[in-house]
């Protein structure tokens, strides 16, 4: 049997009118601005560490859980970094512009009452992120921007979350025969979808076009076309389910080989899945952020 949506026990009528959804999703704390901002100045082929590093300055918490981030054992660096033009400089803009964005997502969902059921959204976002990332150069897209993209794609389902909590996470909770299956639950109970849901929240809080098409269409029926970040997203989000970081319980899970299978052919480079590797450095990825 397919997921019955219901409300918790909090009473008749306190499930609020599908009109006043997105009244809720207004409510919801503005993404952080610097990352946002930031996502535009590292796009300008001008941009200056002096000027990235004047914005991270100007919210410090972000900044500190920035360098937090950069010390920690997954970049590597070998002497520690203790300020943030030096970080940009060893990072680089983009991976700096990645890393901010990773941290503003993370302090986003930073909600102890929610902690268990934001979980597994948040392991998959990272987790489809860096699986982008991997598979960029199939796509010739550059990392650090699918990565970026990637990261935000269920942003909606991530705003729907925190608004209502009681509410939708038992759909997250399934089990689901399909993401078909899912987005039918999510309209039944919310009359709109975690993607709908997501293209509005980007659009209304100034995420660029690309990044809004990912949110809103990641969950399309997309080929594996180059130069698509929204194709791109989707890959990746089938092969985070596959390589065990679903945000949402399914009946069954397509195999790693069948995600493979979709990936966009190129004769002159042969892709190999390393399966426990690439497992690893999400697990590490989610464990540095956390402790940020």
């Amino acid at each position: 049997m397919g997921f019955v949506p219901h409300t918790p026990d909090a009473g008749p009528g306190s499930f609020p009118p599908p009109v006043q959804i997105r009244n809720g999703l207004c409510k919801l704390p503005v993404f952080r601005p610097v990352a946002l901002k930031m996502l535009k100045l590292v796009a300008n082929d001008q941009a200056e560490v002096q000027n990235v590093a004047a914005l991270l300055r100007s919210d410090p918490a972000l900044s500190a859980q920035v360098l937090r981030v950069a010390n920690s054992a997954i970049y590597g660096n070998a002497h520690h970094i203790d300020n943030l033009a030096r970080a940009i400089l060893v990072l680089g803009f983009e991976r700096t512009r990645a890393l901010t964005m990773t941290v503003a997502l993370r302090s986003f969902l930073h909600q102890p009452e929610k902690a268990e059921s934001v979980g597994a959204c948040w392991q998959h976002s990272v987790a489809t992120a860096m699986l982008a990332e991997e598979l960029a150069p199939l796509f010739d897209i550059k990392g650090d921007e699918a990565y970026t993209a990637a990261l935000v794609h269920d942003i909606g389902r991530l705003g729907l979350l925190m608004a209502y909590g009681d509410w939708y996470t038992p759909i997250l909770e399934g089990p689901h025969e399909n993401i078909g299956a899912c987005l039918e639950s999510e309209r039944n109970l919310l009359e709109m979808d975690h993607c709908q849901a997501g293209l509005w929240l980007t659009q209304r809080w100034g995420f660029p076009p690309a990044y809004s098409r990912v949110a809103g269409c990641h969950h399309d029926d997309l080929p594996a076309t180059r130069n698509d970040l929204t194709s791109l997203a989707h890959i990746a989000c089938l092969f985070a389910d596959a390589l065990g970081f679903p945000a949402v319980t399914w009946s069954r899970i397509p195999s790693i080989s069948a995600v493979v299978a979709q990936l966009p052919v190129t004769p002159w480079t042969r892709y190999t899945f390393q399966e426990d590797e690439i497992r690893s450095r999400i697990v590490k990825q989610i464990g540095s952020v956390d402790q940020a």
